[in-house]
């Protein structure tokens, strides 16, 4: 009696979090007002192997890597090491470093996620017999460069369900220009305990609207303040057979269009194979991936297809002691 009493409190924890989550990212899922508009867009960037070659892995997220896609998943995880490098469009290079540590009753996460643009070339006007000529790349070089860094917390309430939260301090710079907020995450996982099925969901990158700190005399005080760019996630997966699991993923972004992914791991032995499908998605549908684990230490790679640009490449590396 007492078993089914926890059980069933258990699974209406599971249930009503589920709910209040999800009832959060519907109520932005039709509202595409802010495209272009948002702030910050570099949070939306998936910068984990696994997780980018699955399109999401809100259900399934787990060690050092999960404070990046869903801080439930730290919960139960030992002490562990996460690093990723990935080689975004148009030469644009993202790397992160995430570390586990089990603590004050759960697992506490500290994580760094850094962007670097490289250089750009500036353009301006010139003056020519009386009128004013466009110069393209005559003005020298700027830089501008993204970073997070975040403080996690993941907990499990029982051996089926757990939370997290994430806390982000966020800042960006284009040339002397520069703005900085903060952003939270709140995320949940569920066990069914039945064939292998596990829910997760979470809401990402809310908080306050960001204010421009832009100098005066750079010509853009008075811009209106940002958004930042929340996202709500979902997935469900399950075992289809031994070793093969596939699910879906449900991905509301603020300011673009709600998109279904569908997905598949393939586990044998020491390797996974990975392969995930945007339906909703035009430009870069498909993600694929591979990785191995090897006495506590596990390496990813994927690949994310672009009709119009070169392909994503992630490369994470992750160590459990």
């Amino acid at each position: 009696m007492i078993k089914t009493i926890n059980l069933n409190k258990t699974v209406k924890w599971a249930v009503t979090s589920l709910l209040v989550i999800s009832l959060q990212g519907f109520l932005i899922a039709d509202d595409n007002d802010k495209v272009g508009s948002v702030a910050f867009k570099f949070l939306n960037i998936q910068t984990d192997a696994r997780t980018a070659a699955l399109g999401g892995t809100a259900a399934q997220a787990s060690g050092a890597g999960a404070m990046f896609s869903n801080p439930a998943g730290l919960a139960g995880s030992s002490m562990g090491l996460s690093a990723g490098m990935s080689q975004w469009l148009v030469e644009t290079n993202i790397t992160s470093f995430g570390l586990a540590l089990p603590m004050f009753g759960g697992v506490i996460g500290l994580g760094v996620v850094s962007v670097d643009y490289g250089d750009m070339m500036r353009s301006g006007w010139g003056e020519e017999s009386g009128q004013f000529i466009f110069q393209p790349n005559q003005n020298g070089a700027f830089t501008a460069a993204d970073m997070s860094i975040q403080f996690s917390y993941g907990k499990s309430l029982t051996d089926k369900f757990s939370i997290g939260g994430s806390a982000k301090i966020i800042s960006q710079s284009i040339d002397d220009v520069d703005i900085s907020g903060k952003a939270f995450d709140i995320g949940m996982q569920f066990n069914t305990g039945y064939r292998g099925i596990q829910m997760g969901a979470v809401i990402s990158n809310f908080g306050p609207d960001v204010e421009s700190q832009a100098p005066d005399e750079a010509g853009y005080a008075g811009f209106p303040s940002m958004s930042l760019p929340m996202t709500f996630s979902f997935g469900v997966i399950g075992e289809l057979i031994p070793g093969l699991n596939a699910g879906l993923n449900v991905l509301k972004q603020a300011d673009m269009a709600q998109q279904y992914i569908v997905n598949a791991e393939y586990n044998v032995s020491i390797a996974s194979l990975r392969f995930s499908y945007n339906i909703n998605d035009d430009q870069a549908p498909m993600s694929m991936g591979g990785g191995v684990n090897v006495a506590g230490a596990d390496i990813g790679v994927s690949m994310t297809s672009h009709d119009a640009l070169d392909s994503v490449m992630r490369i994470s590396v992750g160590y459990s002691f």
